[in-house]
């Protein structure tokens, strides 16, 4: 019995101590990864954006519209650049609509010319203050007008 446990302790001990010398002589195979294709991300701007739009005469009456919408990114890693310029981004948009008459936006194809619009302000402002676009497109997520 104490011969079958010696021999078996020793079967252990032999294991460890293969492990090691494995491990110290650079047993693992480093593999070198290529380096990954940026992915598309998406970073949706909350809250809602909500505001009125351009009357001509002040006897109209008062029309707003209100955009949920996401950003698509280029690359997933950027979300982080993206949230540190949000306001501006939102000023720019909020700024686009409230420019706007009631006709300008109650169509759907104004909703399409000013999606166009505020993909390309907000591509400018990315270049601006990044030199690079960032942005690959904007999504009005919803759209409403009254």
């Amino acid at each position: 019995m104490k011969l079958t446990f010696v021999k078996s302790l020793l079967v252990a001990l032999s294991m460890v101590l293969c492990q090691f010398a494995y491990a110290s002589h650079g047993g693992e195979e480093v593999v070198e990864e290529a380096p990954a294709e940026p992915e598309i991300g998406y970073y949706t701007i909350t809250p809602d954006l909500t505001t009125n739009v351009a009357t001509l005469n002040p006897r109209d009456k008062i029309h707003y519209v209100r955009v949920k919408m996401s950003l698509m990114l280029e690359d997933s890693n950027d979300t982080s650049i993206i949230a540190d310029v949000e306001p501006v981004i939102k000023d720019a948009v909020i700024t686009i609509l409230g420019s706007k008459e009631f006709g300008q936006v109650a169509t759907n194809e104004a909703r399409e010319r000013i999606r166009i619009e505020c993909r390309d302000k907000i591509i400018q402002i990315m270049q601006d203050k990044f030199g690079k676009q960032i942005i690959a497109d904007v999504l009005f997520l919803s759209y409403m007008y009254q």
